[in-house]
């Protein structure tokens, strides 16, 4: 008997070897290289019609008629009108919230780069999901460690039954009474391949309490030995099948490392913008303060003249004039407490908080120094480098892996369970063990379980929506790809026509800076000033400082534009020499 049992374990395991290496799904193809086919043909879609071999082209700037005209007056025009608010020009910020003398601190556009990416709030909320997600891979793995289950009881039994009466004579007892302490510990894991193994061992202590009843032994000792095997032949089956939680939950992992670098990319924008918005800001206040100066002496010159040449109504014009200056001032003051608070905000900087009012005082200014572009390395550096394309590929991988679990699903469910125990019984735990590892007392058993929905539908509909998701992973990249594109091609367009502008608008600048010299050449030659002259020397001034700010405003969006093409070709953290690691767990739980 011991020998037709061991044949059919052998059997068995032949069975469970060929499951091992012969089964496979249904519908076995080279999904990855068709995925990665599609993936390459998207990409090389995008770039067919880019030419290739083109050289690095800096942007430039047209000739200015007006610069070539002017000649070697342009240091003397640059003296006229409003000035650079630098650091150390006085500015007229007004109190504070709090009555105090306005004060400010001096920060660097390098500075506030850094500060934000180690401090800032949504930065710092981002550091922390790859954490998270890493943390969800250690759980996910953590179904297939082993689990060491231990169980303890106590049964104290007392119950009457009924007795055989053979010839008059009673056989047995009319109570069934026992007292048992029963004690069970062991091993179990869940496999890779989708089954499941255990070992364990129990030992039973048996106090028999019936009256008029003996067993030998008694106490009774009784052990065993049990191990445990079960695995799907079919439905189930295979370390991809059983492991795709784990491998989406790394993939989740990547994403977030990859949601985590544009975050960064983002911030660094961000930041980059606010500090030349607060630079722009600045101006506007000086080129308003100076409005109001040059007003003031215009209308000065007015009020002297009230009772020669000036009437009452063109004297309330200049007047109404330098208010209206003024109340420009308020509002350029308001403006800049509000850039640099958003600097301060994206800054998170613990040593000014948002929640102070120092004001921050940028020391840097927009250089023009012009970037060299080659469409075709631009869309490339994109493509290797975006997040939003690592993530889409990530995104058409858990689509495949859903593919293969829905695929696998399809198949019938087969089973096999394997069990084995040993048994020992004696009067002592160490007698009843000693005779269980002897061997002579084995129980087998050996089984095989089959089932199969009648037409499969559940299953069949579960795998055509993975497979059109998968689909519209791929076309969702593609879409990605064309965004990219479009982004790259969008920031390249805003490089080359802001560098343009800031040409242009000097020229606007310097032309009106020249007409405001030549009226105030003409102001010193003539014999008597009209207020028809005083007027026009408003409107020059008006003009003047308009241009000013026009052309400092298309200088910051100039330098906006490069930051902007940085991100765009995910290069941003490079440029800013910013290293990029992934916080790990134990590192973003503190």
């Amino acid at each position: 008997m011991r020998d037709v049992l061991h044949s059919i374990t052998l059997t068995a395991g032949l069975l469970i070897a060929a499951a091992l290496s012969g089964c496979e799904t249904p519908t076995k193809d080279d999904s990855t290289a068709s995925l990665r086919k599609a993936v390459e043909a998207g990409i090389e879609r995008e770039l067919q019609l880019v030419p290739e071999g083109e050289p690095f082209r800096p942007v430039t700037q047209p000739p200015s008629a007006v610069a070539a005209e002017l000649g070697g007056r342009i240091g003397a025009l640059d003296e006229i009108g409003p000035q650079r608010a630098t650091i150390g020009k006085s500015l007229d910020l007004g109190p504070d919230l709090q009555g105090q003398v306005q004060q400010e601190v001096a920060i660097s556009l390098q500075r506030a780069i850094a500060t934000a990416v180690k401090n800032n709030l949504s930065a710092r909320i981002a550091q922390l999901q790859p954490a998270i997600s890493e943390a969800d891979v250690v759980a996910a793995e953590a179904a297939f460690d082993a689990t060491l289950f231990v169980s303890a009881g106590y049964v104290d039994t007392n119950q009457p039954q009924v007795v055989p009466i053979i010839n008059n004579f009673r056989i047995g007892s009319s109570v069934q009474g026992s007292r048992s302490w029963v004690f069970e510990t062991g091993v179990r894991r869940q496999l890779e391949t989708g089954g499941s193994f255990s070992v364990s061992t129990d030992l039973r202590q048996t106090d028999n309490t019936s009256p008029g009843i003996e067993f030998s032994p008694d106490p009774a000792w009784n052990s065993a030995v049990r191990v445990g095997f079960s695995q799907p032949l079919l439905r189930g089956f295979g370390w991809d099948v059983n492991t795709a939680t784990i491998q989406l939950t790394r993939n989740q992992e990547r994403k977030s490392v990859q949601e985590l670098r544009a975050t960064l990319l983002d911030l660094l924008f961000q930041v980059e913008s606010a500090y030349w918005e607060l630079v722009v800001a600045r101006q506007q206040l000086a080129t308003d303060m100076w409005s109001v100066e040059v007003g003031e002496q215009v209308r000065e010159v007015l009020a002297r003249r009230r009772g020669f040449d000036t009437k009452q109504a063109q004297y309330s014009d200049a007047v109404a004039t330098v208010e209206q200056r003024k109340s420009r001032v308020l509002a350029s003051r308001r403006a800049v407490r509000a850039a640099s608070d958003r600097l301060k905000t994206l800054m998170n900087d613990p040593e000014i908080p948002v929640e102070l009012e120092t004001l921050v005082a940028p020391v840097d200014w927009m250089v023009e120094a012009p970037i060299n572009s080659n469409l075709r390395e631009a869309v490339l550096s994109a493509v290797q480098n975006r997040p939003e394309l690592q993530i889409a590929l990530l995104g058409i991988d858990d689509a495949s892996i859903r593919v293969t679990v829905a695929d696998n699903q399809r198949l019938p469910a087969l089973d096999l369970d394997a069990q084995f125990a040993f048994f020992g019984l004696n009067d002592s735990a160490g007698d009843a063990y000693s005779g269980t590892f002897r061997g002579n007392f084995v129980d087998y058993i050996l089984g095989l379980t089959f089932s199969q929905p009648i037409g499969n539908r559940a299953a069949e509909a579960d795998f055509r929506a993975a497979r059109l998701s998968r689909s519209a992973s791929v076309l969702n990249y593609r879409r990605a790809l064309q965004d990219v594109v479009f982004d790259v091609k969008n920031a390249l367009r805003n490089c080359a026509t802001s560098y343009e502008l800031i040409s242009a608008l000097r020229s606007t600048r310097l032309a009106e800076a020249e007409n405001l010299r030549t009226l105030l050449v003409e102001e010193q030659t003539l014999a008597s000033l009209t207020p028809e002259f005083l007027n026009l020397k408003f409107q020059r001034q008006d003009r003047l400082a308009s241009a000013s700010i026009a052309e400092y405003r298309a200088q910051a969006t100039y330098n906006t534009s490069v930051a902007g093409l940085y991100r765009s070709l995910g290069i941003g953290l490079a440029v800013n020499r910013i290293e990029f690691e992934a916080p790990d767990a134990s590192v973003a739980s503190r």
